[in-house]
């Protein structure tokens, strides 16, 4: 695939008379038959394929499905090159704002916010799925929503059909033995034999339910739906609707699959926190409360497996006038090393993944309290003055992590940190991925890690993991996947397919 790159900022208009000039049908068709055939994200631009990021090709489908007409040429494999060269070669704010300041560091909330996601590990998504919401202990006091028969409720099916059904859709899609279905799924390939590795999900007009129900979605839907007026600039960094509804019916051959990356992103909490979480609804709200109490406690599931630390919970103590404090959440001892994690099921809101002008200022509200909570607890334990804080060691050196349920991109770096407040402990802030290789390393120990963080003032983890060795798998998310139709020991890819 060769791609052509314009060397200018080219105006979205453009761009999208390009996408216009061919049939929707052929362009869609074809973006669905290239996408099966890519690399990784991570190896793209080893074999120069940079322009065919997954967030580029769902553009032009969504813009096609939207705006297009079949009533127009079809579109060749060079038609496409040409168009992704046009996407990664769009106007973007950063043309337009004066050099210095936050100029680049804005760019690059932009940027990555976009495409990080597209670059984690299916396998661990999906296993944290069910490791969160299924096999995590609810807390003393029980959750609001999140109860027996709560994802029958919400989803149609249970948690672990759902998560299979993803599964298998993204894998006929990519991997199907007959290339020509690569790209698509229909139901009727499947008889009912081929569900029986699903708790409920036991035939095609169930399976079939579930997919218009959450997945789906039509020409006209997404037609009705395009931004009138969106702000040309950064139009491409907002939510497109083909994230939430991968999958466009109406089409001859079953389902469409443009992007097979965006149906496993369904299943994942990111896309459960949003299927259940409409902060529209008092139970919408709810739901998203419950999964913050999931996952602080799913925070020390994952610590507990370190193997050479003592991990405590919440210390609550005793403030003058009868009052009582909180500790962080989590409290691990190593031998060498406090290490204290407070837990944010925090996530970066369309404001900050657009790098708006005030993003420092959002980053600061969303952390402040996190910060000043490792800061205060670190005083209550050196002070020695509450003894409920007496089996956590005071003679030793202190770290602070906070741990949150998404990826906040460029936030341990010096720009970014400059604008978060100050503490008396290191402080890194750590996505709940980083924290999953985290404890598994091998052959040292995370506090030799966390130390070297701390000497850089609370640098990010993951560029600190080379050189270092790592378990194959998080027991974790192994109990996750094992519970999973169709699972297989390495992660998704091998789903059944006809």
């Amino acid at each position: 695939m060769r791609h052509i790159l314009p060397s200018h900022p080219v105006p979205e208009h453009r761009y999208i008379e390009r996408v216009l000039r061919h049939s929707t049908d052929s362009l869609v068709r074809l973006i669905a038959a290239t996408s099966p055939r890519l690399p990784a994200v991570r190896d793209l631009g080893k074999r120069e394929l940079s322009p065919y990021g997954p967030w580029a090709l769902q553009d032009v489908a969504w813009v096609s499905l939207a705006l297009g007409s079949d009533a127009r040429p079809a579109a060749t494999s060079a038609d496409l090159a040409e168009i992704v060269g046009l996407y990664l070669a769009l106007d973007d704010p950063i043309t337009h704002e004066p050099v210095g300041g936050l100029r680049l560091e804005r760019f690059l909330q932009r940027v990555t916010h976009q495409q990080g996601g597209w670059q984690e590990s299916g396998y661990a998504q999906l296993s944290r799925s069910v490791a969160l919401l299924q096999q995590t202990p609810h807390p003393d006091g029980g959750l609001e929503v999140i109860r027996p028969g709560w994802d029958h409720e919400l989803l149609g099916c249970s948690l672990t059909d759902y998560v299979g059904l993803a599964e298998l859709v993204w894998a006929c899609a990519t991997r199907h033995p007959d290339p020509r279905r690569r790209g698509r799924f229909a139901v009727e390939w499947y008889t009912a034999r081929d569900y029986v590795e699903f708790d409920h999900l036991r035939s095609p007009a169930q399976v079939k339910a579930v997919l218009r129900r959450h997945l789906a979605t039509t020409k006209l839907r997404l037609r009705t739906s395009f931004p009138v007026g969106a702000d040309p600039l950064v139009r491409r960094y907002t939510h497109n609707p083909l994230r939430s509804r991968p999958l466009v019916g109406g089409m001859s051959g079953g389902y469409l699959v443009p992007v097979p990356a965006a149906v496993l992103g369904k299943a994942t909490p990111l896309g459960l926190y949003y299927t259940g979480g409409d902060n529209n609804s008092e139970r919408g709200k709810a739901f998203t409360r419950d999964v913050g109490h999931l996952f602080e406690r799913y925070v020390g599931r994952q610590l507990a497996l370190l193997t050479d630390a003592e991990v405590h919970s919440e210390v609550e103590y005793k403030l003058p006038k009868k009052q009582k404090g909180k500790s962080v959440d989590w409290i691990v001892v190593f031998p060498d090393l406090v290490l204290l994690v407070e837990v944010k099921s925090t996530r970066p809101g369309e404001a900050l993944r657009l790098g708006a002008e005030n993003f420092t200022t959002i980053l600061d509200g969303q952390f402040r309290k996190a910060f000043k909570q490792v800061d205060n607890s670190a005083d209550r334990i050196r002070s020695g003055a509450h003894p409920e804080f007496d089996h956590i060691p005071r003679d030793r050196p202190m770290v602070g992590m906070v741990v949150t349920a998404e990826q906040f991109h460029q936030i341990n770096t010096p720009e970014h940190r400059s604008e978060l407040p100050s503490t008396s402990v290191p402080v890194t802030v750590t996505s709940v991925q980083e924290l999953e290789d985290a404890v598994t390393i091998t052959g040292t120990s995370l506090a030799d890690v966390l130390r070297a963080s701390a000497g850089g003032g609370g640098a990010a983890l993951r560029p600190l993991f080379q050189g270092h060795k790592f378990l194959d798998h998080n027991a974790v998310l192994e109990q996750g996947w094992s519970a999973i139709p169709f699972a297989r020991p390495r992660g998704p890819g091998t789903g059944p397919a006809r």
